[in-house]
C-alpha cells in the first residue's frame, strides 16, 4: 500500500514536531527556507530523547532483521521489503510502514503469537528512548504506527512500547489514548492542508529550525502566548473573552477576569496579569522577599550529562566562602563511563568535608542526577540526608519571588536578563554534549576548556541570580499582594 503522491504525506515524526511547536510542520511545507536554521542531527536526537544508536541498544536485548539502508532511497521499496519480512514473522529494525498517505518508521516491529492476516502472529511497535517517560508525542507516534499496522495485518495491537538502553520496557493501552490521538491528528491534517496555526510561543519552539520566525511573528502581533507558562488551552480561553494581546491582559482587572474565568485559580490569573504588566513596562516585579540560609559556604552546582551515552560526565560547582567573599570553581570529570563512579566518589568526599553549607542549583536536573548517581553507585545515608536538606532550587525561588519582563525563565534567559555574559553566547547543554563527543574523538584539550568554561559560566550565572534575589524588595499593590496570601 504505497502512498499516493498527490496527497500530502503524514509522517510519524509530525507528532513530535507538533508538540514542540505546531508551526514547525507548517513552516517545513510552506515557509521561506532562508529563515530555517540548521540543527545538527546529533542535537536533534538529544532534543527527541533518543539514544545515539537505537540499533545497538535493541541488539543488546532483541533479535531482529534490518532493512537494507540502500532501499531507503525509495520508501516504497523499503516498505515492500518490510512487508516481505513481516510475512516471515521476523522482528524488524527501522521497517517502513505505509498506508495511503500515512508513513512511519518505528524503531522496532516485534512479532507476537496470535492471529492476523500475516499468519499465526501479529506485530507490535517499540520506540527506543533514553528514559521510559510516556510523553504524549511518544504515545501518539506509537499509536500512529499501530494504526498503520492494523491496516496491514488486519488486527490492531492492544499495546505499544518504549524500551530504554538498559532493556527496560513500558507499555500503554492504545485504546486509552485513541480519542486524544485523533484530535491531535486532525489538527496536524489541517496544517498539512495549508491552515496556519494561530500564533503561539512555547519553550519547544527553541528546538525547532524556525525559532526566529516563531518569536518574530508572535511578537509582531503581541500575542498573549508571550506570557510565561501559558498553554494553548489558556490562550484559547483568553481569546474567547476578548483577550488576545499582552497589552489587553495587562490592562484587564484580575477581579473581572476571575468572573469570566471562574474555573481558573486566582493566583494563576494574578500571575498571568503581572507577567503581562512586566512585559508591557519592561520592569521586573518582586512579589515577595525570598529567604536564604545564613551559612559559611555556598555551593553553586551544575551537571553536564550526555543522555545518548548515559553518562554524567562533569560535576561542576562554584564554592563561595561567605566569610571572606572568595569564590573557587571546582569540578570532577569522567572521561568515560568507567570513570563516572570515581568522579561521583570524589564529589561526595568533597561535600563530606564541608560542614556549614548550602547547595544552589537551577531547576530540577541536578537533584535528579544526584539521586540517580546515589542509586547507581551508593552514598552514605548521612550525606544523602545532608544534601537533600541543604539543597535549594533557585528556579523555584525565582518563580515564587519575582516576575521578569522575559518570555522564558531558563538559566540562560534569566542570566542574560541580569546582564551575565557567557563566554560562548551560543553555548547550551546540548552543545556541551557535542563538544564532549568531539573531545572524546580528538582528545583536543582546547575543546575540554570550552566545556569547563561553559560549565563555570553556568554556575556563575546561578550565583548572580541568587545574589540578585537577595537584593530585591517586594513592591506591594492589590494584585501583587494576592500572591503573598
Amino acid at each position: 500500500m504505497p502512498t499516493d503522491s498527490n496527497q500530502p504525506k503524514f509522517y510519524g515524526d509530525y507528532f513530535y514536531k507538533f508538540f514542540q511547536c505546531p508551526h514547525w510542520i507548517w513552516y517545513d511545507i510552506y515557509g521561506d527556507g532562508q529563515y530555517k536554521r540548521d540543527i545538527p542531527p546529533l542535537l536533534d536526537l538529544i532534543y527527541k530523547g533518543k539514544t545515539l544508536d537505537a540499533g545497538q541498544t535493541l541488539s543488546n536485548h532483541k533479535k531482529f532483521e534490518q532493512i537494507d539502508p540502500e532501499l531507503f532511497k525509495d520508501l516504497d521499496e523499503a516498505f515492500l521489503a518490510t512487508v516481505e519480512l513481516m510475512k516471515q514473522g521476523k522482528n524488524i529494525y527501522h521497517g517502513v510502514l505505509m498506508s495511503e498517505d500515512w508513513v512511519g518508521i518505528p524503531d522496532l516491529l516485534e512479532a507476537r503469537p496470535g492471529k492476523s492476516n500475516l499468519g499465526d502472529f501479529y506485530y507490535v511497535v517499540y520506540d527506543v528512548q533514553n528514559s521510559l517517560e510516556m510523553r504524549d508525542e511518544y504515545k501518539f507516534q506509537l499509536i500512529f504506527y499501530s494504526l498503520i499496522l492494523e491496516r496491514i495485518q488486519g488486527v490492531r495491537p492492544e499495546q505499544a512500547y518504549i524500551i530504554d538502553s538498559q532493556g527496560n520496557e513500558v507499555g500503554f493501552k492504545i485504546s486509552e489514548y485513541i480519542d486524544q490521538f485523533h484530535l491531535t491528528r486532525q489538527q496536524i491534517e489541517k496544517i498539512l492542508n495549508g491552515e496556519k496555526p494561530a500564533p503561539f510561543l512555547k519553550a519547544g519552539c527553541k528546538r525547532t529550525p524556525w525559532y526566529s520566525l516563531c518569536i518574530s511573528e508572535t511578537q509582531g502581533c503581541n500575542d498573549v502566548s508571550l506570557i510565561y507558562r501559558i498553554s494553548q488551552a489558556d490562550q484559547r480561553r483568553l481569546y474567547d473573552i476578548g483577550i488576545k494581546t499582552v497589552d489587553a491582559l495587562a490592562a484587564a482587572d484580575p477581579d473581572d477576569l476571575q468572573e469570566k474565568l471562574e474555573d481558573w485559580p486566582f493566583d494563576k490569573i494574578v500571575r498571568f496579569s503581572n507577567q503581562a504588566k512586566s512585559l508591557t513596562t519592561g520592569e521586573p516585579m518582586i512579589t515577595r522577599h525570598p529567604n536564604f540560609p545564613d551559612v559559611r559556604y555556598e555551593v553553586y552546582f551544575d551537571i553536564e550529562s550526555d543522555p545518548l551515552a548515559d553518562i554524567d560526565y562533569l560535576l561542576g560547582f562554584m564554592v563561595k566562602d561567605t566569610k571572606t567573599g572568595k569564590t573557587e570553581y571546582k569540578y570532577f570529570l569522567a572521561r568515560n563511563k568507567e570513570e563516572e563512579p570515581e568522579a561521583w566518589r570524589k564529589f561526595l568526599e568533597y561535600l563530606a568535608e564541608l560542614e556549614d553549607f548550602v547547595i544552589y542549583h537551577y531547576a530540577f536536573y541536578e537533584r535528579q542526577v544526584f539521586e540517580r548517581l546515589a542509586t547507581r553507585y551508593g552514598a552514605p545515608t548521612s550525606l544523602l540526608e545532608k544534601f537533600r536538606e541543604n539543597t535549594i532550587d533557585l528556579h523555584t525561588k525565582l518563580i515564587d519571588s519575582a516576575i521578569l519582563p522575559i518570555y522564558f525563565y531558563s538559566l540562560k534567559d534569566v542570566g542574560s536578563y541580569l546582564n551575565f555574559k557567557w563566554d560562548d553566547p551560543h553555548a547550551g547543554g546540548a552543545e556541551s554534549i557535542l563538544w564532549y563527543k568531539e573531545w572524546l574523538e580528538k582528545g583536543d584539550e582546547a575543546i575540554m576548556k570550552k566545556i569547563l568554561r561553559y560549565n563555570e559560566d553556568d554556575v556563575r550565572a546561578t550565583m548572580i541570580i541568587k545574589d540578585w534575589l537577595v537584593d530585591q524588595k517586594p513592591h506591594k499593590s492589590k494584585e501583587k499582594e494576592s500572591l503573598d496570601e
